[in-house]
């Protein structure tokens, strides 16, 4: 009989630790768990809390007041219609060695070969485009996947009246548009961020105007009916579900 009652009372010992060890495992998981969340959370606000500092316009910009746009019919987000004063850049286009072409005195669109290569010398970017010219296909494979609507609407050749749209990958290096990040700081600062768009042909020059940053799932392609240009990035980095665009309108040729 005492071996019975020793025996249940050893039992019941190994219940109550097994119970209290399981109780204390269970709470240490549920407090790893939320120490989880809140990092995982708190590391997504840290990614996004910088993408306003991406956004930033040159100061001689203006908004253009009733600009005519050509976008995708679904609701979603375009970039606004900026424009520089007539002049703008004239002493860089003369030390360059271009004549100026205003944005609204372009080519019609279809009359000009397509871009063969794309140079942001400030930034480091300096892309060939004959294998990775834009189209609905590689805005998926540049973009992570996002394949925003609308580009066949707006797409253009340099020196056209249009809009070119140039996805990049957020990569490091001439070939990757990561450093479209350092745009805005200098448009801040009254810098100048000149895009150099060459084709067969001709070397056209584009004068940055501002940055955006958009939602990836809201950006619809756009076009004002000038000649513009519009380098875009997945943001930000590890996260990827913004796309900051650089854009700039036509202001020289050679």
């Amino acid at each position: 009989m005492e071996i019975g009652l020793d025996y249940m009372q050893m039992r019941s010992r190994a219940q109550y630790f097994g119970l209290k060890w399981a109780g204390i495992a269970l709470l240490l998981g549920g407090i790893i768990l939320v120490v989880a969340g809140v990092a995982y959370y708190g590391h997504l606000f840290w990614l996004r809390a910088g993408l306003d500092d991406y956004a930033a316009q040159h100061p001689e910009a203006t908004l253009l007041e009733g600009a005519a746009t050509a976008a995708d019919a679904a609701g979603g987000v375009t970039v606004a219609a900026l424009a520089l004063p007539a002049g703008a850049h004239a002493k860089q286009l003369e030390e360059l060695g271009f004549t100026a072409m205003p944005a609204n005195a372009a080519w019609p669109v279809g009359t000009q070969p397509a871009a063969t290569r794309l140079i942001v010398p400030a930034l480091g970017i300096d892309v060939k485009l004959k294998d990775t010219s834009v189209t609905g296909g590689a805005i998926a494979k540049y973009a992570s996947g996002t394949n925003p609507v609308g580009y066949s609407a707006v797409s253009a050749n340099p020196g056209e009246r249009g809009a070119m749209w140039f996805f990049g990958p957020a990569t490091k290096g001439a070939a990757g548009f990561s450093s479209l990040t350092g745009a805005a700081e200098r448009l801040a600062k009254g810098e100048d961020v000149l895009i150099l768009v060459n084709n067969s042909s001709r070397s056209y020059l584009y004068a940055a105007t501002h940055t955006e940053v958009i939602k990836s799932e809201e950006l619809r392609l756009n076009s004002t009916g000038r000649a513009t240009v519009h380098l875009v990035v997945p943001v930000p980095t590890g996260l990827y579900d913004h796309f900051l665009a650089l854009n700039g309108q036509l202001v020289g040729v050679k």
